[in-house]
């Protein structure tokens, strides 16, 4: 579940692995398995750069604890927490948002909380 990385740790929630493969299944759709798999491939090293300056996304306290986003080519908003503890940095993905869906309701409901 959670991913290594040289600076700390990913854990995708269920919300962020459902809604990265739909974004595959829609580009599939729309232009081909190879134009998806480029940007999928290009979306998670845009995830795990986040360790190198984690707190860089924009802060959104109001609408969860803890809670930051930083986009990907202005049409993907990546949800996410970042949290120290005693293993190291754990980064928690909670969404990945693409096209102008409302992430902020969508976090702000709490579905599919943070494991």
């Amino acid at each position: 579940m959670g991913r290594p990385s040289l600076t700390g740790r990913f854990i995708y929630s269920p919300r962020a692995e459902r809604q990265l493969n739909e974004i595959n299944d829609w580009i599939t759709r729309s232009a081909s398995a190879d134009v998806a798999k480029r940007f999928l491939t290009a979306v998670r090293a845009h995830i795990e750069s986040l360790p190198t300056f984690p707190l860089a996304g924009r802060a959104h306290g109001d609408i969860r604890a803890g809670l930051r986003t930083t986009s990907f080519k202005k049409r993907t908003v990546i949800a996410y927490v970042v949290d120290e503890d005693s293993d190291g940095r754990v980064i928690t993905v909670l969404g990945v948002f693409h096209g102008g869906q409302d992430w902020m309701r969508a976090l702000s409901a709490g579905e599919d909380p943070a494991p």
